[in-house]
């Protein structure tokens, strides 16, 4: 079933073009979720060939929301929208090129009734960390 990309991504998440910051998702566990994101210079977040310190954050965010839109999609329901509530210990080494392939991994620190998700994140690029924080992602309810 995995790697998920295409139109069939675009299902698991509320972002369209050109906001989306993955293009494909490549593993989900209860825990966990991983993507990839390779972005060119059209991008709307690409500066001077460089993808910005906010692309990097939306990217951890979609990453999210992408495990939570995978899971609702499994359960026939729509995705969720979500916004980030809070971002902590953000650090980067450096922002991506354009033509790199970033892969996205966030582990679920915590849960709460079910539309506050506590998230560590880290983005890789040819094994090595580039970028990783700590966020709260709010989300809408279940839908019913």
């Amino acid at each position: 079933m995995f790697p998920i990309n295409g139109e069939k991504l675009e299902q698991l998440i509320p972002q369209k073009k050109p906001f989306v910051l993955i293009s494909s998702l490549s593993s989900v566990t209860d825990k966990t979720c991983t993507t990839t994101f390779s972005f060119d210079a059209d991008h709307v977040l690409c500066e001077d060939g460089k993808l910005s310190m906010a692309g990097l954050l939306e990217n951890m965010a979609q990453t999210s929301g992408c495990k939570l839109g995978y899971e609702d999609y499994l359960n026939g329901k729509p995705p969720r929208i979500g916004f980030i509530g809070e971002i902590r210990d953000f650090v980067y080494t450096r922002l991506p090129i354009i033509g790199e392939e970033l892969t996205t991994e966030i582990t679920i620190e915590n849960q709460v009734f079910g539309t506050v998700t506590v998230v560590s994140g880290r983005i890789m690029n040819a094994g090595n960390e580039i970028a990783s924080c700590r966020m709260k992602v709010f989300f809408e309810p279940e839908p019913e």
